[in-house]
């Protein structure tokens, strides 16, 4: 029994004996890291997006009658102005049958002035018998057949009139379909397409199936670039902020836009899982003229989300997070015990938060520094609390970075990093 005691204890001392040699080889360990002093910056937070120019106003003519195209007016490129005509689907069957209800009003109006007629001449012989009867000269039946003939001939009267208010209608629909196949521009612009050919027939949409479209007409004074956010910038971006706007067609040159819409609904993918990222539609209006635009030309807007003046700012790549029990442990025992609970592991790390922060250079020793970021450059964070400027941080690499531990032991690299071709 005491020999097992013994034996015990001789293992423990062995095993201690191990693990403070490693401690101290742990902190005796010198990691080269690069450094740089957190400084006041200018930032400018930048959304980056791509999409297709289209015209701010362009107008897409249909076909709202049916029939074959009998003349076709323009052509693409042309330019036009409101009210120029465009093109006439053949008005034939339209124009005959405006006749044919012309004449059914004519024919309506007639019989109401024959119905009108015969009720005045009721009412007149209704009123004579009328009088005769207060006089004792006209019995109670011829009264009440006249009185009939009165009420029978206001009924016609009425109908007649109903017919021509129908035949009316009728004539006034027509007219409008006859009109309708004279197709006439809606604003001054430029014809950038032409679907259609003189002699081809023109169909009309109907719920399930769309329409023949005949032609656009397009504003290219005014263009937009319609480009897709994704889902994780969207909610930065707001009405009324500046963009760049650079058009692949013209590479050297940017052009000043500002958001006039933002897209409240996903644009949903038409294949794939739904849990995969989705973007949103954003329009940049151009205050810039663009010379030789064409609709559909590829582009690409860089939005200004936020600017920051002077702000205490870090590099992107210093920012880093620990799990908050590695932080406590390292206050209460430092060195090794922190590194250990800074690992991943499977038991209670759902519940450990992370805590961000960055590894400041304080007496040769790395001290991580929790921090509260605001907004980001392409290069640089703000930090809103946390430090104040001029602290040394560690700023890589990205290894050393993630592998350091809080009170480790550092030594500043001052090469400039290697930039691989």
């Amino acid at each position: 029994m005491k020999k097992r005691i013994l034996l015990g204890i001789i293992v423990v001392l062995v095993v201690g004996g191990i693990v403070a040699g490693n401690l101290k080889r742990e902190a005796g360990k010198v990691v080269s890291v690069q450094a740089e002093k957190s400084a006041r910056r200018n930032l400018v937070s930048l959304v980056t997006a791509s999409g297709r120019i289209q015209p701010k106003r362009e107008v897409k003519v249909s076909a709202t009658r049916m029939g074959r195209v009998t003349q076709l007016a323009v052509a693409e490129g042309d330019r036009v102005a409101a009210g120029d005509f465009l093109l006439e689907i053949n008005p034939a069957p339209y124009r005959s049958l405006a006749a044919r209800l012309r004449a059914a009003l004519a024919s309506s109006r007639a019989s109401l002035r024959l119905a009108e007629a015969e009720e005045k001449s009721a009412r007149q012989e209704c009123d004579r018998l009328v009088a005769l009867g207060a006089a004792g000269l006209a019995s109670a039946q011829e009264l009440e057949r006249a009185e009939t003939a009165c009420s029978v001939s206001g009924s016609r009267t009425a109908a007649a009139r109903e017919a021509v208010r129908e035949a009316e209608a009728l004539l006034d629909n027509a007219e409008q379909e006859l009109s309708e196949v004279t197709v006439t521009s809606e604003i001054d612009g430029i014809i950038t397409r032409v679907n259609v050919e003189e002699g081809e027939t023109a169909i009309v949409g109907t719920m399930n199936n769309p329409g023949t479209e005949l032609l656009r007409i397009a504003d290219l004074s005014r263009m937009e670039a319609e480009v897709e956010v994704d889902e994780t910038d969207v909610v930065r971006v707001l009405l009324g902020q500046k963009a760049k706007v650079t058009i692949d067609s013209y590479p050297d040159t940017t052009f000043d836009g500002v958001v006039t819409e933002v897209g409240n609904s996903a644009i949903l993918p038409s294949s794939g899982s739904q849990d995969q990222s989705v973007d949103f539609k954003v329009v940049v209006t151009l205050t810039d003229s663009v010379p030789g635009v064409r609709p559909g030309l590829t582009a690409k807007a860089e939005i200004t989300a936020a600017e920051r003046d002077s702000v205490v700012s870090v590099p992107i790549q210093a920012l880093t997070v620990r799990r908050e029990s590695a932080l406590r442990e390292e206050e209460k025992r430092g060195g090794r015990k922190a590194a250990e609970a800074a690992e991943p592991s499977d038991e209670g790390s759902k519940n450990d938060k992370e805590i961000e922060g960055v590894f400041l250079i304080v007496e040769n020793k790395a001290r991580f520094t929790p921090v509260k970021t605001g907004v980001s450059s392409d290069k640089h964070f703000e930090i809103t609390e946390g430090l104040s400027g001029g602290e040394s941080i560690v700023t890589g690499d990205f290894k050393a970075i993630r592998e350091l531990k809080p009170g480790q032991k550092v030594k500043v690299d001052k090469k400039p990093a290697k930039v691989k071709k």
